[in-house]
């Protein structure tokens, strides 16, 4: 191998070696940004456990809000989820209804045919979506907050699975005031 040949190999590696950790660079920057934005605690404040607020339907059967903000990216890792569990547990029952933007423009299929349901003035303060507030067939609020942790939810991630189920075998619930964290968008003012 020349001199010449010898010093192209050197540059050739040293820029696909600059290149690679520029990309990791932006990679690293951009989770950083995107945790800080939207990864945060959703903190449920006593108000959620002190507040009697009315559900969405009269009492008779378990309830589930949606709140959902359109354009929000926390939403992509949870729209297949959120179709699927509203299908499965409309079936089995449960009433649902959407909390979030007045219009249907740009939510899922499944929000769009859910009645809108305005957040209480006693929840103005609500940590952010999206995320579900649950009561029992009797009007008591048994959970409120995200999906899931993190930026994504399935049948085996989701929170609220399992107090559903619960609700509908007759058991109570009561996962007002613990705080988690999770992939959350702040809601737009006039829900």
């Amino acid at each position: 191998m020349s001199r010449q040949e010898s010093r192209y190999s050197s540059t050739k590696k040293m820029a696909v070696g600059l290149l690679l950790l520029g990309w990791f660079a932006g990679l690293a920057w951009a989770f950083w940004w995107f945790e800080g934005q939207y990864v945060k605690a959703f903190e449920r404040p006593v108000y959620f456990s002190a507040q009697n607020v009315q559900p969405p339907f009269a009492p008779g059967q378990v309830q589930v809000l949606h709140v959902w903000q359109p354009g929000c990216p926390c939403n992509g890792g949870h729209e297949d989820y959120l179709e699927s569990m509203t299908e499965r547990f409309s079936e089995l029952g449960v009433m649902f209804a959407r909390a979030g933007s007045q219009s249907t423009e740009g939510l899922l299929p499944a929000l769009k045919q859910l009645p809108h349901w305005p957040i209480p003035s006693e929840w103005n303060d609500w940590p952010g979506a999206p995320s579900v507030a649950i009561w029992d067939a009797a009007g008591n609020l048994a959970y409120v907050g995200p999906y899931s942790d993190g930026a994504h939810c399935s049948r085996d991630s989701s929170f609220i699975e399992p107090v559903i189920t619960t609700l509908l075998a007759g058991r109570p619930v009561n996962i007002v005031t613990q705080d988690t964290v999770a992939c959350l968008c702040d809601l737009k003012r006039g829900i």
